[in-house]
């Protein structure tokens, strides 16, 4: 992968499809939770200098629009955009001197906001996804420093 500030955006998923985070069935892939392909992925980014403070920081803000959504505080039209915003957050830590995040946590975030279209690919994709990936960093990412 390129370390360079783009990264052309994934293909419109559909379930079923190689990008989406569900079967064709609705059940989530497991590719995006078991330990299998998890765990090497958040080695490989502790490994590459992602340390727990910069993941917090951006899975706090993905959980406050699940919060606000589980609520009926808002509505997926309303946060769908603060979802999309999560990949020029990323651009912005990573394009950083030194960069905030390595540039596998970046093209995790680009990678998965490319799939979400919908507020379920939202809460019970991604979310499931990135909690499972700060499940595995917590073993191997750095604590305490700040990013």
């Amino acid at each position: 992968m390129s370390d360079g500030p783009t990264k052309p955006p994934a293909a419109v998923a559909a379930p079923g499809d190689d990008n989406s985070f569900f079967e064709a069935s609705g059940g989530l892939k497991l590719q995006f939770v078991d330990r299998v392909h998890m765990e090497p992925k958040a080695k490989a980014m502790a490994d590459a200098g992602l340390n727990m403070n910069q993941l917090n920081r951006f899975f706090r803000h993905c959980r406050r629009i699940e919060f606000r959504l589980r609520r009926k505080e808002t509505t997926w039209t309303e946060e769908k955009s603060e979802v999309a915003a999560l990949s020029a957050n990323a651009a912005d830590a990573f394009g950083k001197s030194p960069p905030k995040i390595p540039a596998g946590f970046r093209d995790f975030i680009y990678d998965n906001v490319a799939r979400i279209r919908t507020e379920d690919d939202f809460l019970k994709g991604f979310m499931k996804h990135f909690e499972a990936l700060m499940g595995f960093a917590s073993i191997y990412a750095k604590k305490g420093q700040r990013g």
